[in-house]
């Protein structure tokens, strides 16, 4: 029989706050963590702006000559542990799991390392940049840190990465394979030859994220990690812990087309909501909000909107909805992380967060996406969807306890 899963900690590093505080305070005012100067500097490259974190300080872990995506990662654990106010040291560190993933892993290592093993071919030096470069080192740093003994899962889904970590510790957690999980995922891809990378595929904006806006052009990159700490909810009740949300159910899809846009007439993205909710049993007039992938590009802003029109028929004009990109920058591997958390917090704390960037609706784009600023609600039922480059789809359930 499968377990109720809630989430009880949450652990946090984006360009608009490295605590749950800061973060959900940025959140609902509808700050934007983008730099402030027209163009970024990295690498000696000039580039459009980028969503990097601030005062973040990796010595405080312990973890500074590590890449930044291990450093995010073990910082956002720690943090979701200390949140759920749970005693690692009492519990059997074999019922404890990681599923904690990035989906490039440390590109900062293999910037840092060709040069020098080019150089000097050295086997210590190979060893050193397969450890900081490998996205499952995230998981191994968190289990030496926290002496976590229990199952590690380390899923590549590109840009859904985040999002199908999270749904891979629930399960664990389920199926009884764990009695606890860390799940979510880390991303620092600000490098020259990503952001290069992207800019020559055309995908980034020049100036500003815009989801669903008539202007948009593209999206721009953040930097960050998310981690929530999951339980069952008889384990969460019998400790007295606060609970975020319950994780109910989750489906996955696949578009096979090609690797970037997703196609039009495959409807990968509303057979994966069908999917979902045939298993929940959930009909669209019981959703009270969606958070949506939204990247600010011309193609997939529309391409998210008519198949949500797709899955949930006249019903979608009236969900409300949102994209949080426009705040957080798109976090990449670990943007299903952030937005999962920016879900929860709004479904703890009742408020729709906002779609920052969104000033003239495109035509097309004609739901309703929360533009500016947070919305008071109550929410029940939320969906978060989440894409990536691949044909890669997920979509989780999360609901009010």
């Amino acid at each position: 029989m499968k377990r109720r899963v809630v989430v009880t900690g949450i652990g946090i590093l984006s360009s608009i706050g490295n605590t749950v505080a800061e973060f959900s305070q940025n959140l609902k005012a509808g700050i934007c963590g983008k730099e402030k100067e027209e163009h970024s500097i990295v690498g000696g490259y000039e580039f459009p702006p980028i969503f990097p974190l601030k005062k973040f300080d990796p010595r405080a872990y312990k973890t500074h000559l590590l890449d930044p995506f291990i450093q995010y990662a073990v910082a956002a654990a720690e943090q979701a542990v200390t949140d759920a106010r749970f005693d690692l040291s009492a519990a059997d560190p074999y019922s404890i799991s990681l599923s904690v993933s990035s989906s490039k892993g440390g590109v900062h290592s293999l910037d840092r390392f060709k040069g020098r093993l080019l150089k000097n071919p050295s086997a210590i030096l190979g060893a050193r940049m397969y450890t900081s470069a490998v996205p499952n080192f995230a998981d191994q740093w968190i289990a030496r840190r926290l002496k976590i003994q229990g199952p590690a899962k380390c899923y590549v889904a590109a840009c859904a990465t985040g999002t199908v970590a999270i749904i891979q510790g629930f399960r664990m957690v389920s199926e009884g394979q764990a009695e606890y999980c860390l799940a979510g995922a880390t991303d620092a891809s600000m490098t020259p030859l990503m952001l290069g990378g992207y800019q020559n595929m055309k995908a980034l904006a020049s100036r500003d994220l815009r989801p669903f806006d008539k202007r948009r052009d593209g999206f721009l990159i953040g930097e960050g990690a998310g981690v929530v700490f999951l339980e069952t909810l008889e384990s969460a009740k019998a400790r007295g812990a606060r609970i975020y949300g319950e994780i109910s159910e989750a489906a996955y899809g696949q578009d096979s087309k090609q690797p970037i846009h997703f196609d039009f007439e495959e409807h990968a993205l509303s057979s994966t909501l069908k999917l979902l909710m045939e298993k929940t049993g959930l009909t669209a007039k019981e959703i009270d909000y969606i958070n949506l992938h939204g990247t600010g590009t011309k193609h997939g802003d529309l391409y998210e909107t008519l198949e949500l029109k797709e899955a949930l028929g006249q019903d979608a004009y009236k969900i409300p909805m949102s994209s949080t990109k426009g705040a957080t920058g798109h976090v990449l591997g670990a943007t299903g992380a952030v937005e999962i958390i920016a879900t929860l917090l709004g479904i703890k704390e009742g408020f729709i967060p906002p779609t920052v960037g969104l000033e003239e609706k495109e035509p097309a784009c004609d739901l309703d996406y929360t533009p500016g600023k947070a919305r008071s609600a109550t929410i029940g039922n939320a969906i978060k969807v989440s894409m990536g480059f691949g044909g890669q789809v997920a979509a989780v359930l999360l609901r009010k306890i």
